[in-house]
């Protein structure tokens, strides 16, 4: 499988953090042992995709989807399961045997990754030099930037050359112009052939991806450029609005203080972090898209978000579409989005370095503690220029909320904020709850989605339907202990199931045997066998599921094995009257239809009495046995010994 072998798919789901790889996609938000969010596979507005990383598996309970990390990898991707594996693998470190092709272009990501490495490597010296980076250090110094930050940062200085990373790279590497243009480190001159560096007399900031590794630069101009910033033009390995600086250093921040810091520019996350707010990151300078917004919530439990913008009309604008791309995914899920209105009306970089009582990391921490709920801070910013002692000032403002309001998912939070701005407007409550009402219907808030059509796995009826959840129960029975393993597989030794995934998932437990340590481990070596196999991937998220339902029974291993066992054997019964059935309207003879309905009065008669009393092993095997022999003693109807 294209260098995807069975040991590589083992040592790849152990690799692989699936909270991590959904989290990029997904807002969860933790229930328990499992975490919860909205299905990324159709549209829902309560959560009902759950993720369990202790069992590796995802499930949604409204569309039925279900699986492993490959899985969830293979559908959000779109991908083939080998390529879920390979695209795992190479984001885990696994290595793998791959055809010609594919490893030219794993190879051509890996060359352009080092290229920023060594870019950045080059970039740090420069600005180290004592002649060639004092421009970039002076202006560092002048910002306040500790050499502490700056290495943490890994700043560094592009000279003031047309060639400079050019010449470097081309000794350093070998590499050609063509490839350094890819990387988008150096652009071609438009009359030859002839490259020049990108970045030229310019403070570097690089950039880095989730795993540390640097991806693109921002290069802030040390000269009389009328572009202030320069940034990385999109390559093999970067994707503008796909990353958020400074995230790979505000990980374990964002954890420990269960709350993320967003502000705009890469000085104001710099400053940030140097005056100990190291949860903060930047958007790049772009609007906040919805692949960052799900990157911010991923590190935290409690999904707090304090917006953090410059306080001029452009911040109020990035900060109103980073509201609206927030609330996109908040949906359902609890996002709790909070205004940091940063003191003095500076941005977060200012702030921190002024001194006074509007300045300074004292006057920032105090804002971040009054930061109101953004709601909040919406509301207060609709009416401030609104004159609210005059009847029409009153009107005004009701008019100003009421699409706020209106936003307000929560029916119960929603009432609540009517009653209290009803309150504050000296307006009747019923009257803005009638306003808001009639704004949500005319926008179609709040209203289904207009067509569902729900997984066939979980119609109604479908799943519950004898034989399908028996033979599930026969299966989960194999994964609830190494005992019951042992007794099972004794039982099942000559069954054959009637549904042919379940049949194959019997088949890679049989071909497991006892080559395994605990219940989990057997667990994991039969998914990783069945891995390619993405129907049979799909029901090994029930089976595990279902074992937790066992478990929780206490029942007797022989008393649940006997049962499905008997349920099953019903369904064969059934299935032989139906074959039957069918074969009387194809008999030749009078001879032929009697023999038929002979047989079909045996199977009813056998229904009736011995099957609904069948309990032991003793018993079933008996139902079996007389079943098979009601089929077999004629040979023209020998192709039905297999439904018995």
């Amino acid at each position: 499988m294209k260098g995807v072998t069975p040991e590589v798919i083992a040592e790849v789901r152990g690799r692989a953090n699936l909270l991590e790889v959904i989290s990029e996609f997904v807002v969860l938000k933790r229930a328990g042992k499992e975490h919860r969010g909205l299905c990324p596979f159709h549209s829902e507005k309560s959560p009902s995709f759950h993720v369990n990383p202790e069992k590796g598996i995802f499930k949604c309970f409204g569309c039925g989807e279900g699986g492993d990390v490959f899985a969830f990898v293979q559908k959000i991707k779109k991908l083939e399961f080998i390529d879920s594996v390979r695209d795992l693998a190479h984001r885990y470190g696994v290595q793998l045997v791959e055809t010609v092709e594919d490893k030219a272009d794993y190879d051509r990501r890996t060359g352009i990754l080092m290229l920023y490495q060594q870019a950045a490597e080059f970039y740090t010296r420069i600005l180290s030099d004592p002649r060639e980076g004092m421009i970039a250090r002076d202006y560092l110094k002048r910002r306040g930037v500790s050499d502490e930050i700056i290495a943490q940062f890994k700043l560094g200085y592009a000279p003031n050359a047309w060639d400079g990373l050019l010449r470097y790279l081309s000794t350093a590497t070998k590499v050609s112009q063509s490839t350094l243009e890819e990387a988008g480190l150096v652009r071609r001159r438009p009359d030859s052939n002839s490259c020049y560096d990108l970045f030229r007399n310019r403070l570097m900031i690089p950039i880095f991806d989730d795993q540390g590794r640097v991806i693109a630069f921002g290069g802030r101009t040390l000269g009389d450029d009328q572009v202030k910033y320069l940034n990385s033009p999109e390559t093999p390995i970067y994707t503008k609005g796909q990353h958020l600086f400074g995230l790979h250093l505000a990980r374990e921040s964002i954890k420990q203080r269960d709350c993320v810091i967003v502000v705009e520019g890469y000085f104001d996350a710099i400053t940030a972090h140097q005056y100990g707010f190291e949860q903060t990151v930047a958007t790049l300078g772009t609007a906040l898209t919805e692949r960052q917004a799900k990157l911010l919530v991923r590190y935290t439990e409690s999904k707090r978000v304090y917006l953090a913008f410059d306080a001029d009309t452009a911040g109020e604008r990035a900060l109103e579409r980073g509201v609206e791309t927030l609330n996109l995914i908040a949906e359902g899920v609890g996002i709790e989005l909070r205004a940091l209105r940063v003191p003095g009306g500076k941005d977060p970089d200012e702030c921190l370095r002024s001194d006074g009582a509007c300045g300074g990391p004292a006057a920032f921490e105090a804002a971040i503690t009054a930061a109101p709920l953004l709601v909040y801070y919406q509301l207060e910013r609709a009416i401030e220029k609104i004159d609210l002692k005059t009847h029409t000032g009153r009107i005004e403002a009701a008019k100003q909320i009421v699409p706020i309001l209106a936003q307000i998912k929560n029916s119960v939070g929603r009432g609540e904020y009517i009653r209290q701005w009803a309150l504050r407007l000296g307006i009747r409550e019923e009257e803005l709850l009638s306003d808001v009402g009639q704004y949500r219907r005319r926008q179609g808030m709040g209203l289904a989605p207009r067509s569902q059509s729900a997984s066939p796995a979980l119609k109604p009826g479908v799943l519950k339907s004898g034989h399908l959840e028996a033979e599930r129960q026969l299966l989960a029975l194999y994964l609830t202990s190494r005992e019951d393993h042992r007794v099972v597989s004794s039982a099942l030794a000559d069954e054959v199931l009637i549904e042919p995934v379940h049949q194959r998932i019997k088949d890679a437990l049989d071909g497991i045997g006892s080559q395994f340590d605990t219940a989990e481990d057997l667990q994991y070596k039969l998914m990783d066998r069945l891995a390619p196999d993405g129907e049979a991937a799909g029901v090994m998220v029930d089976l595990v599921l279902k074992v937790e339902e066992i478990r929780k029974q206490k029942a007797p291993v022989g008393v649940m094995l006997n049962e499905g066992r008997a349920r099953v054997l019903k369904e064969r019964l059934i299935r032989a009257k139906n074959q039957l059935r069918g074969l009387m309207g194809l008999a030749g003879s009078e001879n032929e239809q009697n023999a038929l309905s002979s047989k079909i009065s045996q199977l009813l008669q056998l229904e009736s009495s011995t099957l609904l009393s069948a309990r032991t092993e003793d018993e079933i095997n008996d139902v079996r046995r007389k079943i098979s022999e009601i089929l077999s003693d004629k040979g023209q109807f020998k192709q039905l010994e297999t439904t018995a």
